[in-house]
Parts: structure tokens; sequence; C-alpha cells
């Protein structure tokens, strides 16, 4: 696995078209109940597989909006559309969307602490394999962004529980992922992208 493996798309034409296809299931996934849903994407790649999620959707926007420039003027032209339809979903179900991303942390903060409990008995893969789990720490810093106020107190402290876990296990290294991202993640807040086991 490449280094920009472990994040979905380094291009943002690709970004873009999945963005694009996650918001015309985003009304439907906010008014279902499940957290996580397939959708079948045509990219300028080929045919994917997309596991769509509230995290997802907004990181796609936030890596959108951070690699504006690297879109042609068309493509910021059918950004701007899709965030916009996207944003106006959100806001019109925001108690809907809001539970479904309380849920998502929940289930991305327990994946990561199972992750953590195993790092601890195999240092070794742990090391290799950060890079593709701690995917889940930055969708959560995302999310939290979105919720605020109405992120779930026992949320708030089972993150800093986690934190906990990651600063005691890490050791400070250079920008995990492709080096193409890093000015989209900054060390802050993603201060967990620039350690490893």
């Amino acid at each position: 696995m490449t280094k920009s493996n472990y994040v979905m798309a380094v291009d943002p034409a690709t970004d873009l078209a999945i963005l694009e296809a996650l918001n015309a299931e985003l009304e439907d996934y906010t008014t279902g109940n499940d957290l996580y849903r397939t959708v079948r994407v045509q990219t300028p790649e080929g045919v994917q597989m997309i596991q769509m999620s509230g995290g997802d959707v907004l990181t796609r926007i936030f890596r959108l909006a951070a690699e504006a420039g690297r879109l042609t003027p068309e493509q910021q032209r059918r950004f701007a559309t899709v965030r916009a339809a996207a944003e106006k979903t959100i806001y019109s179900l925001r108690t809907r969307f809001h539970a479904l991303l309380n849920r998502e942390v929940k289930a991305r903060l327990d994946a990561l602490n199972w992750f953590l409990d195993d790092a601890v008995s195999d240092p070794k893969r742990a090391r290799s394999e950060y890079p593709f789990e701690i995917r889940n720490r930055q969708r959560v810093e995302v999310i939290a962004q979105e919720l605020g106020a109405d992120l779930a107190p026992e949320l708030k402290q089972l993150l800093q529980r986690v934190d906990g876990r990651i600063r005691v296990l890490a050791q400070p290294t250079g920008f995990i992922w492709d080096s193409q991202l890093e000015p989209v993640f900054p060390y802050s807040p993603f201060w967990y992208l620039y350690v490893n086991p």
C-alpha cells in the first residue's frame, strides 16, 4: 500500500466526483438509520464503491475547500454548487444529521481504542497500520467541528482518553500521509498525523 492510499483520493477531481455522488444520497442517508452506506461512484479513474458516512462527506468538503487552488474554474463552480447543496441538506436535517455524527464519533473512537489495544501487543504491526487507522481520528476532528456544542459530553471524554493513549504510544515523526496533503492537514489541530507508534 502506498502512502497515497491511506486517504481515499489525492486527486481533487476524484474527491469532487465522489462528493457529488455522496451529496445525491445525503438526504436518504440522513433520514435513514444506517451509519454507513455503500455508494457506487463514477470517478475519473473508473467506478468505485465508496463507504459513505457523515464524517466522510464533511472530510471531502474540508479537503476540497483546502485544495480549491488545484481545481479548474469549472471544478470550482461544481464544488461551490455541491457544497451549498450538502450544507443545505445538513442544515435542514440538522438534528438527525448530528445524531448520526454522534453515533459515528462513538464508532470511530471505539475502532481506535481496539487498534490501540492491539498496538500495545504488536508495535511493529501498529507502526505499519497506524496511517490507515488514524483516518478515524481525522474524521472525528471534522465531525467535532461540525457538532460544536452538540458533541455529546461522554464522547468528549472518550476523545480525550483516546488522544491520551495516542500520545503515550506514539513518537513524533514527519507527516504520515501523502506529502501533497500536508498543507491540508497542518500540525494544529491534526497533531496525530505527525506521530507514529
